[in-house]
């Protein structure tokens, strides 16, 4: 299963996200719950990088499944609404494959 989870500053806007697992919907390389889960968190990073000037702190373990992701210093209106647009895109995956291969949870320190 992949956990997902969102830190979000005092307005309630994501500024980092953690995902960790594997979804085990179907054999590697043919699990579409982790491609679509993978293409949603590299496109993210990818994203911010590409077309903010805002820093942050990347860690990932392709072996786990893990990506940890925090945008450093005040974020910019664009990498919040890029943060927002991972949550929308996370949200509607376990909406529509259920807990049983990507589960929400809350952030842990």
């Amino acid at each position: 299963m992949i956990r997902v989870s969102f830190r979000y500053d005092d307005n309630n806007d994501p500024i980092a996200f953690r995902c960790e697992g594997h979804a085990g919907y179907d054999r590697s390389g043919r699990d579409i719950v982790c491609s679509a889960v993978s293409i949603l968190t590299i496109n993210t990073v990818n994203s911010v990088e590409s077309f903010t000037e805002d820093r942050f702190t990347l860690e990932t373990d392709e072996k786990r499944g893990y990506m940890y992701f925090s945008l450093n210093d005040e974020p910019s209106d664009d990498s919040r609404l890029l943060l927002k647009s991972l949550e929308l895109g996370i949200k509607g995956i376990v909406e529509e494959y259920g807990n049983r291969f990507i589960k929400l949870v809350e952030w842990e320190v």
